[in-house]
């Protein structure tokens, strides 16, 4: 008696390489693109992500025409956009397997154009940055502070006397329980309320993506 055995070939789809690398917030991020927001909006956005990616750690001044229609749409965008060129650039991907996943997904075809477009512009710098950052992010668990005061010298008549923060952040290896630096800095009394307002700022805009 003779049987039929159905063997299934593996999937080539483009979308294959994308499986739990983009979430489900990017991808709706991505899809506001030329949608939600205007074609214009949507180039202006692209072009500050880039500057996002490749410098973050630099005082880029805010476009507000980016945020004046629909902010919260167009935070969720940029922060979609970064994302995507950060995956992209660490899993190695061309230009033209950016432009499948992008097309798979669906997206606004003029918002496939600008982002393949700028990627492959940038790809260079976008691979140098990620070399400089390694394969992965830091994943900060730990806060160290201590408080550290200008005073007066037997050298120096001049002191301020006003107090600044030394902020250490790090985290701890599984392995040895060994605390690791990854960031540390100083600042006054004001910067350090600025810096905890915008992450504030931040958790409250990831409460409000995670609930829409």
């Amino acid at each position: 008696m003779a049987t039929e055995t159905q063997c299934s070939s593996p999937s080539n789809s483009p979308t294959d390489d994308n499986n739990g690398l983009l979430s489900a917030t990017v991808i709706a991020g991505l899809k506001n693109l030329g949608t939600t927001l205007t074609a214009v909006i949507s180039k202006t956005l692209i072009a500050n992500s880039l500057k996002l990616t490749l410098h973050p750690d630099a005082i880029i001044a805010p476009v507000p025409e980016i945020y004046a229609t629909n902010a919260a749409s167009a935070k969720q965008s940029e922060y979609a956009v970064v994302t995507l060129y950060s995956v992209a650039t660490k899993h190695g991907w061309s230009s033209i397997t950016l432009r499948q996943q992008l097309e798979a997904l669906d997206l606004n075809a003029s918002a496939v154009d600008e982002l393949t477009r700028v990627y492959e512009d940038n790809r260079k710098d976008l691979v140098l940055r990620q070399l400089q950052l390694g394969h992965n992010f830091p994943h900060i668990t730990d806060v160290q502070w201590r408080i550290v005061c200008d005073v007066k010298s037997s050298t120096s008549d001049r002191s301020s006397g006003a107090p600044h923060f030394n902020i250490n952040l790090g985290h701890y290896r599984q392995s040895s329980g060994e605390r690791v630096t990854d960031v540390e800095f100083v600042c006054n009394a004001e910067e350090l309320q600025s810096l905890v307002n915008r992450l504030k700022d931040i958790e409250r805009h990831c409460n409000q993506v995670a609930i829409t």
